[in-house]
């Protein structure tokens, strides 16, 4: 292998693609032994690609055309894809995503987290791999703002541009439910002059869809919710455009309206309906603010509350942590069958909502905690020995000092509920090295036609 060649941005060259890697590229290699990123592309793929960043050690490039294509490729169903970057893989067929989803976490496990010999499961699937969403958090711009990834007047509505900011406007999207779809078609189409105040201010809209009756994915019944983030003080519009979307959508609970970043415990300003859905989770009900996290649909919710009870394996007598509880989705039926739960969990609303499911479903014997995990354990260590701790973290995984909270606290077991593979190898790998042996990690496709994926993993103290 010489020095690297020297690559033009805008320069367009021939690329075989070998495997898919996290984030969703393809990969291939170049003459001179520099890896090739290309998005879109697939294994077996050879195509013509234009650089657009050229580095010592990788380049990235565009897919311009596909020369001989891959036999994994499917016809992607949706107008938007490739411009749209909510998904990454409508272009492959679906086995081969769960394939390649198993090899992503594999390769991760021992580049990331320096793991060999862990067993990687075939990954679970929903019963679908279309229209399984029932959360969406949309992105809005207005007008012929340059925030707009296409043209026109009106409300734009949909998801960021593939690595841009920019607002791509869609009808409707081939992965959320039609309950959702149906709201989204009707706040594209509203024009009520009542309303001229209000849309220019509007950040996101966040879509929620209940299972209310337990019903699967994209069964089309149940609550939602409209949950709208913008800087007024409107309250007049937002009983309109509770009203309106009413009207189309008789299953509409509740519009709220919030202020601040969506993900850092946003203000209520006001609301006008319910301002929570009910999701149905095996024998148990749930309360969910609408700004509470809940998984993306009922059915997956059912299939991670199964492996963590299967994995707990309790016997009635074990005390059990469960650390990032949300709204008590593991909470609850752990305590049905553990001496003590405790659960801790730092959203305001979504620890109210745990305390009020514990209590709805009749639970005794656990507790809800609303605090940093980081500042609870070392208290939590010192009220006695625990038998199981639960990791339920969000996307960037759990803090260093939790995890060495953990190891001092010498917890026999572990269950790991990870929604990014790269976290949970990181994560995985320093619970190890501090003691711990991973048995087996079972990954479940929670979202189809992207590069994400949910795991659980089962730790156990060597």
């Amino acid at each position: 292998m010489g020095a690297p060649s020297t690559l033009r941005v805008g320069q367009r060259l021939q690329a075989s693609i070998d495997r898919l890697v996290f984030q969703g590229s393809g990969l291939g290699r170049l003459p001179d032994g520099r890896v090739l990123f290309v998005p879109y592309s697939a294994p077996g793929d050879l195509a013509e690609v234009e650089v657009t960043d050229a580095r010592d050690d990788f380049v990235r490039a565009d897919l311009v055309r596909i020369l001989t294509p891959s036999p994994l490729r499917a016809a992607p169903p949706c107008p938007y894809f490739a411009n749209c970057g909510g998904c990454q893989w409508q272009h492959l067929e679906y086995p081969s995503q769960l394939h390649w989803k198993r090899e992503i976490l594999r390769e991760l496990l021992v580049r990331v987290g320096k793991l060999g010999g862990v067993s990687v499961a075939t990954p679970l699937a929903l019963a679908s791999p279309w229209g399984y969403r029932s959360r969406a958090q949309l992105k809005v711009v207005t007008g012929t703002a340059s925030g707009a990834a296409s043209g026109g007047a009106g409300l734009h509505i949909g998801f960021h541009q593939r690595e841009t900011r920019r607002v791509v406007d869609i009808d409707r999207c081939p992965l959320l439910d039609a309950r959702l779809n149906g709201v989204l078609r009707t706040l594209r189409h509203m024009r009520d002059p009542g309303l001229h105040k209000l849309f220019p201010r509007l950040r996101e809209v966040w879509l929620a869809a209940g299972s209310g009756t337990g019903a699967g994915a994209g069964a089309g019944t149940g609550e939602v919710i409209v949950s709208l983030f913008a800087r007024t003080q409107d309250r007049a519009a937002i009983r309109l455009l509770f009203h309106r979307i009413q009207a189309e959508e008789r299953g509409l609970q509740g519009v709220v309206l919030l202020d601040g970043d969506p993900r850092q415990h946003p203000r209520l300003v006001d609301r006008h309906g319910h301002g929570a859905i009910t999701e149905v989770v095996g024998q148990h009900r749930f309360r969910v603010d609408a700004t509470a996290f809940f998984q993306v649909n009922g059915q997956a919710a059912e299939m991670l509350t199964r492996l963590v009870i299967e994995g707990a394996a309790l016997t009635g007598t074990e005390r059990v942590l469960d650390l990032y509880c949300g709204v008590g989705t593991f909470t609850v039926p752990l305590a049905r069958q553990a001496r003590e739960v405790v659960g801790i969990e730092s959203n305001a609303a979504a620890a109210a909502d745990a305390q009020h499911n514990l209590r709805a479903n009749g639970v005794t014997g656990a507790r809800v905690v609303q605090a940093q995990a980081e500042q609870v354990l070392p208290s939590l260590e010192q009220g006695g020995p625990w038998d199981l701790v639960v990791l339920d973290p969000p996307r960037q995984g759990c803090s260093r000092r939790v995890l060495e909270a953990m190891s001092g606290m010498a917890v026999p077991r572990v269950i790991y509920v990870s929604c990014d593979p790269s976290t949970l190898a990181r994560d995985l790998g320093i619970l190890v090295r501090a003691g711990y042996r991973c048995r087996s990690v079972q990954p479940v496709d929670l979202f189809p036609q992207t590069f994400h994926l949910e795991s659980v993993a089962l730790l156990e103290r060597s």
